[in-house]
């Protein structure tokens, strides 16, 4: 094999310019990586990515729309672990959305919440979540300003929204679960409590039952001994417990969950039965 070139030459070091190089230099001799050359490059490949997922052309972001970072929807929360230590996603958000113009003279209240639905169904979509933390930084709002707002935004619609905390199971409010039995005892079909709730409809069958299992078992048993029969959280089951008793605090015929549903059928459940 000849040897290369001049021009060969100038090529090869011409094309050790650029930012992958620049970084590479950084981690073995401003890093302390001069012992791990071969870990670089995988680092540098990995950080690129990041940077592509955030400012790559792919992301077509429009705009009228901001990349922000938000919690992955796989990062579930757990005790003592940071936002820093969590797993994060870019997601590209509306500002800006056809409509709000008309929603903004209708009122500052009619375009936040529009919004607050908007940025939390773009997220799911892109894989994130966020949290009333989040809407408050981006609107400049309290927190306490922003839970009261998507609470009532829950109660005018019917429809549970994607927050972080809800999904996840970890705020003081109903858990998904819960809102999922809270509608089905209001004479909610799974099939509309499916869509209200963006759930699937074995997801929202399959809470059901666990529902049927918490109420053959109370009030025989406290809530730490069904949780731990079940295997399930004493919150999720004390939430269980609370609306079967709000049931029997309005006279008000606990729905029976028909043989259909539990089958896996969508059929309406035939009739009510009091709990004694």
């Amino acid at each position: 094999m000849s040897a290369p070139s001049k021009i060969q030459k100038q090529g090869r070091r011409l094309g050790q310019k650029g930012l992958r190089q620049q970084l590479c230099e950084r981690f073995e001799n401003s890093y302390g990586y001069d012992k791990g050359r071969t870990i670089i490059p995988t680092i540098v490949a990995d950080i690129l990515a990041l940077v592509e997922e955030y400012y790559g052309p792919h992301r077509a972001q429009q705009p009228n729309q901001i990349v922000y970072t938000a919690a992955h929807q796989a990062a579930r929360l757990t005790r003592g672990k940071t936002m820093a230590q969590t797993r994060q996603q870019a997601i590209c958000l509306t500002i800006i959305a056809p409509g709000d113009a008309a929603l903004y003279a209708q009122g500052r209240t009619a375009l936040r919440r529009a919004r607050f639905v908007r940025w939390l169904q773009e997220a799911k979509t892109q894989g994130a979540l966020l949290s009333s933390a989040d809407l408050a930084f981006l609107t400049s709002l309290s927190c306490a300003t922003v839970d009261c707002e998507l609470r009532l935004i829950e109660e005018e619609t019917g429809a549970l929204l994607p927050l972080r905390g809800t999904v996840h199971d970890a705020s003081s409010k109903l858990t998904h679960k819960a809102k999922i039995v809270e509608l089905y005892l209001q004479g909610r079909l799974p099939t509309e409590i499916a869509r209200l709730t963006d759930h699937s409809l074995e997801a929202v069958e399959h809470y059901l039952r666990h529902f049927q299992l918490v109420r053959e078992l109370w009030p025989r048993y406290g809530v730490e001994q069904i949780a731990h029969l079940m295997q399930r959280g004493p919150r999720l089951v004390q939430q269980y417990v609370a609306l079967l008793q709000e049931q029997q605090e309005r006279d008000t015929p606990v729905r029976e969950p028909s043989v259909s549903l539990l089958s896996g059928s969508h059929e309406p459940a035939g009739e009510t039965i009091a709990r004694p």
